[in-house]
């Protein structure tokens, strides 16, 4: 069996895709991945397995492929971090995967508001409570995480204001890398009225 390149294809835009995964999509015969990551690479003209639900299927669909073709995963940001790779693993060994990494939605609104975050903790809302991440928020003092769509930026610094946390800003990034990126830095206490897309990025800090 060949092979499976995990491929980390950055926050969004096409700016943001490294060269050598670039490189590695070439060489293959067959890229797997969700529509947005898909689009990316459609001027390859390679064959493409598009992930929606089927999950089970898309599975068993790349070990056939990989049998005898070059197989590649697209993934959103970087693998390492929420990304499909996590279900390949419980499938494949690490020896039957090779994995390039990419620029993450975190790492990139860090960037964008001039943060460092070798001290942050770093998480994600997915499938979680809320009550977790208020623990968190409490005791570190940088937290950077995806939200859900049951946790808009909003409703997230309206409850916890009303759990009386203090002195934090709330660094929010939504389309990042696409021409319709916002991107907001303010208090927490001013953010409970935002609108913002359901699935954005946040940094919660302390506002020294």
């Amino acid at each position: 069996m060949n092979k499976i390149y995990v491929l980390g294809v950055g926050p969004g835009s096409p700016e943001y895709i490294l060269p050598i995964i670039h490189r590695k999509a070439a060489q293959c015969q067959v890229l797997v991945g969700g529509k947005r990551n898909l689009k990316l690479f459609h001027a390859l003209g390679k064959q493409e397995l598009y992930i929606k639900s089927n999950i089970a299927e898309i599975i068993e669909k790349i070990k056939e492929l990989a049998a005898t073709e070059q197989v590649g995963v697209l993934v959103s940001g970087d693998p390492g971090f929420y990304s499909f790779l996590t279900s390949l693993l419980r499938h494949f060994s690490r020896e039957e995967l090779e994995v390039y990494p990419g620029i993450g939605s975190l790492q990139y609104l860090f960037a964008k508001g001039a943060l460092p975050w070798q001290d942050a903790e770093l998480t994600s809302l997915h499938g979680r409570r809320i009550e977790d991440l208020e623990e968190l928020i409490r005791t570190k003092t940088k937290v950077a995480f995806l939200t859900d769509p049951r946790f808009p930026a909003g409703e997230i610094a309206a409850y916890l204001v009303s759990r009386r946390i203090q002195g934090k800003r709330a660094l929010i990034g939504e389309n990042l890398s696409y021409p319709e990126e916002k991107i907001y830095d303010l208090p927490l206490e001013k953010c409970r009225s935002l609108e913002v897309a359901n699935l954005c990025v946040m940094v919660i800090y302390d506002d020294k």
